[in-house]
């Protein structure tokens, strides 16, 4: 008789164990839930880290690598190009404006030269790269900036000794064979550093040489809007 209440015992405690063990798994399962954000946006809300966000306005010059309590090396820049766009000196004109640091031309075309006026105290040392689009701009660290310069369009920008013409300090441009249209970044270079960045919007060859100041006037207000409300 005291062999059959053992064997009763112990069958009743490993029933009792039983459901304990599952809300065991079910806590655990639910603890891992709760740390992972993308399994909570399976609902069809999305985790704001997953969301992307542009940080960069096009046609905007940004500072890189700032010293503390000095000024930008680049106050402001102007972008002029030999493709799309005239060269009346009227405010509506795309090309010929004033460097500014908010108000830069940024729509360009495959194959357009790029002609470069920065507002600045340094005369040499300064070098301009046009490379792949970033959404944010404290990526252009020196160690990040020397990995992704190579092979690019680079030109190093001098101010020009003879006050007439346009003034330009270097002209880069894309070629159609090696690139393709899209989002790309201005960097210039002080003796290597980043310094300033202006994002441009490449279009195709020939997309916009027919297009009128006002029309690509109202490119560049209709893609800064957008990126602001993003």
């Amino acid at each position: 008789m005291k062999k059959k209440l053992l064997c009763l015992s112990a069958a009743l405690a490993m029933l009792l164990a039983l459901p304990a063990c599952g809300k065991k798994d079910d806590a655990s399962s639910g603890a891992s839930s709760a740390a992972s954000p993308s399994s909570q946006a399976g609902n069809g809300e999305s985790s704001s880290e997953d969301t992307p966000t542009s940080l960069v306005i096009p046609g905007k010059l940004y500072a890189l690598n700032p010293e503390d309590g000095e000024q930008p090396v680049i106050r402001g820049i102007s972008l002029d190009g030999n493709q799309a766009g005239t060269y009346k000196d009227t405010a509506e004109s795309v090309n010929g404006k004033a460097p500014s640091d908010s108000e830069i031309r940024f729509v360009f075309e495959l194959n357009e030269w790029i002609s470069i006026i920065p507002d600045t105290d340094k005369t040499d040392g300064l070098t301009a790269y046009i490379v792949a689009h970033h959404d944010d701009p404290a990526a252009y660290t020196d160690m990040a900036f020397s990995e992704l310069k190579g092979g690019v369009p680079v030109v190093s920008l001098k101010k020009p000794e003879d006050e007439g013409g346009y003034g330009y300090w270097g002209e880069l441009y894309l070629n159609p064979d090696l690139w393709k249209p899209g989002a790309y970044d201005l960097i210039i270079t002080d003796i290597g550093k980043p310094v300033a960045c202006v994002m441009l919007n490449i279009y195709d060859e020939g997309a916009l040489a027919e297009k009128s100041d006002a029309e690509l006037n109202q490119m560049m207000t209709d893609a800064r809007a957008a990126a602001e409300n993003k």
